[in-house]
């Protein structure tokens, strides 16, 4: 049972970040670091060290591709506002999603960014259509969420 409770690690760092996020819109760099820690521990604790290459590597290559992708539409929807991409993603958002790399094969990751960016998504047409004003969406919030939720859920079913 405890080897499978340090799945668990990322969690409580996680949600700090979340509440920040969500709050303030910002993330601070001692919150990071501390999921950093947490993530990176977790993964060389519980995975092989070849796996966690593979992982990063197959998910920096996603995040890459997505990232181009989203990207090239801005600069040709947009043309003349540089940096057009910074507007809509904080540097915060990013490194939370690169931390993530090493825990998950690809397509436990792809499940992971497509529940966070849809609840992300969902928070934002509710607040525009109830509020009715115009708001940022906290992406690390609902990435942490969608994260604590599949985490705990594995550790459940590891519970003999």
């Amino acid at each position: 049972m405890w080897p499978q409770a340090l799945y668990l690690l990322p969690v409580v760092p996680a949600l700090s970040l979340a509440v920040s996020d969500f709050r303030h819109r910002s993330i601070p760099a001692y919150g990071l670091a501390a999921f950093a820690s947490c993530v990176l521990s977790t993964a060389v604790l519980m995975l092989p060290a070849r796996t966690i290459l593979y992982n990063v590597l197959t998910n920096v290559l996603l995040l890459g591709w997505m990232f181009g992708g989203v990207w090239l539409y801005l600069k040709v929807r947009y043309p003349r506002r540089a940096r057009s991409l910074g507007r809509y993603i904080g540097s915060g958002d990013v490194w939370f999603l690169l931390l993530l790399t090493p825990l998950f094969a690809l397509p436990v990751y792809v499940v992971l960014l497509l529940c966070g960016f849809a609840c992300g998504l969902l928070y934002g047409t509710f607040v525009r259509i109830v509020a009715r004003r115009e708001t940022t969406i906290p992406l690390v919030t609902f990435l942490s969420l969608s994260l604590t939720a599949y985490l705990s859920y594995r550790f459940c079913l590891s519970l003999p």
